[in-house]
């Protein structure tokens, strides 16, 4: 699961109780992303390359 925190957080976060660290990620603000297909070879280690980023129809 991905984890969004602010610079210098991530030490304060990991540190934290269960309850504070949850309050901590609930008070980060995820930056905007776009989601886009891509080739399944994204899913192999050995496939290394940048045209694994392009866009699939």
């Amino acid at each position: 699961m991905l984890v969004w925190l602010k610079h210098g957080q991530f030490d304060e976060w990991l540190a934290a109780e269960p309850d504070d660290a949850m309050a901590i990620l609930l008070a980060s603000e995820p930056p905007a992303m776009e989601a886009y297909r891509v080739s399944r070879a994204v899913n192999s280690p050995r496939n290394n390359v940048p045209e694994l980023l392009q866009l699939v129809g």
